[in-house]
């Protein structure tokens, strides 16, 4: 008998993700700087591998047939680019292909059949969102609800004050210094996989606010970033997000496993985490719609064009519609001004009450009753005509976007009178969802068209995937 004749196999997939880490690691080097679209595209990229990796796919291995082949035998692949619409041979440089895309290609030599804009595929529910869709909700909130209720405070948060504390103090010797936690981990929403938002005070700054951070904000935040990396045991995976309106440092805490968005300036993130836990306390159905809706968006994808915080928004207007849920304004009115603190022009004060003091109704966490206005929730905003319309908790009533201004309250036209070109909110938008704090912020001004149609679309195809038939509690 002849030898066997042994085959080699390589998956293509092999050979792509190789050359992307090659590639990945040498621009890492020279390329340090993040932004909105390299964070959707690496977002992207994670999203993809878990996917692939959740379709049970078998594994092939090394037979007496068959032989795997090695990544070192890979080294001689190499990839060239080439523009399609221009038709230019750009060589090896991804460098020069990114420069190209960015300012040269004029799109003149491509054919017209070219310059046609592919259709792109339907959107379509995963089948881990219709898993979501279609859950036991008892158990789901069971589950979710403990580990939520945990992480709104652990013994890990007082580790990390104290850490960043002792890092900062040496910086800032004559500065008073203080630590805020907000967001969703206190709101009660939170999961494992959630950061920990944190205002830093240096220098009793919690009252003033900056619609741009200062360059003695910036100053702070570079001066705490350097350092962090000279303390790679305790702070890892250190980037600083300094271009934002809000910069930040978004650091891995070793000793605790946590990942940190650590700020410098506006501390109304500490006012709006208040205000959340607020209404989730005399409404719990809102905190149930939130806790499932940040899932959706992340099963979805959403996740990667829409915060948590807008669709906590989105549920909190929902409800005000409904008649269960007072308004922001509401609240506001009924403080002692005197008493009242405020965050630049920003009113950071409202009055706590019961459902019973305002005559609304509790709402019932039931599993049926939640998921009705799951459904109630996707059928309102399919109809809600964003066109003309804003997503307003401070008034928590439909208003027209022509409108707004005039109903705002005199805190914020005084603030814009000075500066209405900087300072006002961005209207002209795919949808605006207005902060029921910082009047002038339009929380979903990064929200494109394309990404505006995937949410209508992924709320109707959810009305379709969510049971209608009750269930027994």
């Amino acid at each position: 008998m002849g030898e066997v004749q042994v085959q080699n196999y390589l998956n293509p997939i092999t050979l792509e993700a190789d050359l992307f880490v090659k590639t990945f690691e040498k621009l890492s080097v020279n390329f340090k700087y993040i932004d909105k679209n390299v964070i959707h595209a690496l977002n992207k990229i994670v999203t993809s591998i878990e996917e692939f990796l959740d379709q049970n796919n078998q594994e092939i291995v090394d037979t007496k047939k068959s032989r795997l082949v090695e990544r070192a035998e890979m080294a001689g692949i190499e990839q060239f680019y080439r523009c399609s619409k221009c038709n230019a041979d750009l060589g090896k440089s991804i460098e020069r292909a990114a420069e190209h895309v960015a300012t040269k290609c004029k799109n003149k030599g491509a054919p017209k059949s070219l310059k046609k804009k592919k259709k792109e595929s339907p959107i379509a529910l995963s089948k881990k969102t219709k898993s979501l869709l279609t859950a036991d909700l008892n158990k789901f909130f069971t589950d979710h609800l403990l580990i939520a209720d945990k992480l709104k405070s652990i013994p890990e948060y007082d580790v990390i004050e104290t850490q960043l504390l002792s890092l900062v103090k040496p910086l800032f010797p004559n500065e008073p210094l203080r630590v805020y936690r907000f967001g969703s981990r206190l709101t009660g929403i939170g999961d494992r996989d959630s950061d920990v938002d944190i205002f830093l005070d240096i220098g009793d700054t919690f009252k003033i606010f900056e619609n741009r951070a200062s360059q003695g904000t910036i100053e702070k935040l570079k001066k705490v970033f350097k350092a962090m990396k000279n303390v790679p045991k305790i702070w890892k995976i250190v980037v600083k997000v300094d271009k934002a309106r809000v910069p930040i440092i978004k650091a891995y805490n070793d000793s605790t496993g946590i990942e940190c968005d650590i700020g410098f300036s506006n501390s109304l993130g500490v006012i709006n985490t208040k205000l959340i836990e607020h209404i989730f306390e005399i409404q719990p159905i809102a905190r149930h719609m939130c806790l499932f809706l940040k899932w959706w968006l992340r099963r979805t994808g959403l996740n990667e064009g829409y915060s948590t915080y807008s669709i906590v928004l989105m549920v909190i207007y929902f409800l005000q519609i409904r008649g269960v849920v007072p308004s922001v304004e509401f609240l506001q009115k009924r403080i002692d001004f005197n008493k009242a603190i405020s965050i630049g022009p920003w009113l950071g004060t409202f009055v706590s009450c019961t459902l019973n003091e305002i005559k609304m109704e509790e709402m019932p966490t039931t599993a049926t009753n939640v998921q009705m206005h799951l459904k109630l929730f996707f059928e309102f905003y399919l109809q809600f005509d964003f066109k003309t319309n804003v997503v307003c908790p401070y008034l928590g009533k439909l208003v027209k976007i022509v409108e707004l201004e005039k109903q705002m309250p005199t805190w914020y036209t005084y603030y814009v009178e000075c500066s209405p070109a900087d300072r006002m909110i961005e209207l002209k938008k795919a949808m605006i969802v207005q902060d029921p704090i910082q009047l002038n912020h339009n929380v979903t001004k990064g929200v494109d068209k394309s990404r505006f149609c995937d949410l209508i679309e992924y709320m109707r195809l959810s009305t379709q995937i969510i049971p209608t038939t009750k269930k027994k509690e």
